[in-house]
């Protein structure tokens, strides 16, 4: 059996001396004092518990929700009902995922104008390292913006903030740009995006494939990708072309780092976090936008707390460029299901058999003693939000300590796999579920 180890999406062990999270009636009692319950993470639910987040929130324009995995149900539907809150009380009108700029592109024009299918857009397009994301969960979330926006004059829209899939749709649009605005450029744009277009459409096999040719061959498409940006800058083109461009030449360069060696893969990760935060910070900079950003709790911290895959995360890159007008969430769980990829279809002991093939469903129990979340369980709200900046001294320095922390991407979790985290230094926002379950995926 062989289980998929997907870079920045997997399941890793750090290495590291932890502290023991020792259930310290001093420290829950503070806990106990400062946080909020959360009523449900359904996103019909109409309550009021949301007003405590809205204050947490404050006037920050570029939120980010962690997901604790990338395959339990209750972390998208959380993510959809945090979007409505900030779209109903706070002006947020972009929702972001960990997604390629060309799939946000394809995504955003059913969101906004009802064209194409957003499951046939799954099918293509969220697969490879997004496999686990083509959930039944998600894709309500992109219907119910659909929905909204049937019935609203201000819209919202969807954004793919990530590098790792060059869609048509970003071809289409540069030439036709330049067929249309600068057709002098149009012959020397078509010999550099010579061969770079996707041979699939499913982003998952062309992935795998443009990762397999040779290094020198990945570092000249990367070259060309670059070159088209530069000469569209040059010319003066319209921002959207550029940026369209621009996302070309990221997922070009991202794949001529040499990841067949640890020192590639390492510069890959700490590039591709890079591209995120800047995508992003370019959406909300450009459009004015308030934005909600999701993907893995690695990617939305403020320091490193998985540093073999994230080693320098989108969160604190965003904090730098955004300041006061960034806030982090990050999310836990005591027990619960999630769903993770196997290359060969066959799933561990103690897993079963998901709704797609080569998929499986795993389970994590309850917590030991040295974990952060045993101490949150301990809490007693059932779910609740906790603010990490404004607890009491007791309960502040119980969450700088770096201990372990539950973080499962794209593979298999077993007990002795986990990340270091300090909740305060990593989050603004910590939101703790008792139980969940895996996300249903799509066939």
């Amino acid at each position: 059996m062989k289980i998929l180890a997907l870079s920045g999406l997997a399941a890793v062990t750090i290495a590291g001396t932890a502290t023991p999270a020792s259930a310290d009636t001093g420290v829950v009692s503070a806990l106990n004092s400062v946080a909020k319950p959360l009523v449900s993470t359904s996103p019909d639910v109409r309550a009021h518990d949301l007003d405590a987040f809205g204050a947490m929130v404050g006037q920050a324009e570029v939120v980010g929700v962690g997901e604790a995995t990338h395959s339990t149900a209750e972390f998208y539907t959380l993510n959809q009902r945090l979007f409505r809150y900030l779209v109903t009380e706070k002006g947020f009108t972009t929702f972001a995922r960990e997604l390629s700029w060309s799939t946000g592109l394809r995504l955003n024009d059913y969101v906004l104008y009802g064209q194409g299918d957003p499951q046939a857009i799954f099918h293509d397009e969220v697969k490879g390292p997004y496999d686990l994301f083509d959930n039944r969960e998600f894709l309500d979330l992109v219907r119910w913006m659909r929905a909204h926006n049937a019935g609203h004059a201000k819209k919202v829209q969807f954004m793919g903030a990530d590098l790792l899939y060059p869609g048509d749709i970003l071809f289409d649009k540069v030439l036709a740009y330049a067929k249309q605005h600068r057709p002098a450029l149009l012959p020397e744009l078509t010999r550099l995006y010579d061969g770079l277009r996707p041979t699939t459409k499913n982003a998952g096999e062309y992935m795998a494939q443009a990762l397999a040719v040779p290094l020198e061959t990945r570092q000249d498409k990367a070259e060309r990708a670059t070159q088209a940006l530069k000469l569209l800058q040059k010319q003066g083109a319209d921002r959207w072309t550029v940026q369209h461009a621009r996302a070309l030449s990221q997922t070009f360069t991202d794949f001529a780092f040499d990841q067949a060696t640890a020192d590639g893969r390492r510069q890959a990760a700490i590039y591709r976090d890079q591209v995120l935060a800047d995508n992003v910070a370019w959406w909300n900079r450009t459009t004015g936008a308030r934005i909600q950003v999701s993907g893995l709790n690695a990617h939305l911290s403020y320091t490193p707390i998985d540093t073999t895959y994230v080693p320098a995360p989108m969160g604190g890159e965003l904090r730098k460029r955004l300041g006061d007008r960034f806030v982090t969430v990050g999310t836990s769980f005591n027990q619960g299901g999630y769903n993770f990829l196997s290359s060969d279809g066959a799933c561990p002991d103690g897993a079963k058999p998901a709704e797609r093939p080569g998929t499986c469903k795993g389970w994590v129990p309850a917590a030991g003693p040295d974990y952060n979340e045993y101490v949150l369980d301990q809490v007693r709200h059932r779910d609740f939000m906790l603010d990490t900046r404004t607890v009491p001294r007791t309960a502040r320095t119980w969450l700088a300590q770096a201990r372990p922390t539950r973080l499962i991407g794209g593979g298999f979790w077993s007990p002795d796999q986990a990340v270091q985290a300090s909740l305060s230094r990593s989050f603004d926002v910590v939101i703790h579920l008792h139980q969940v379950k895996a996300a249903t995926l799509t066939r």
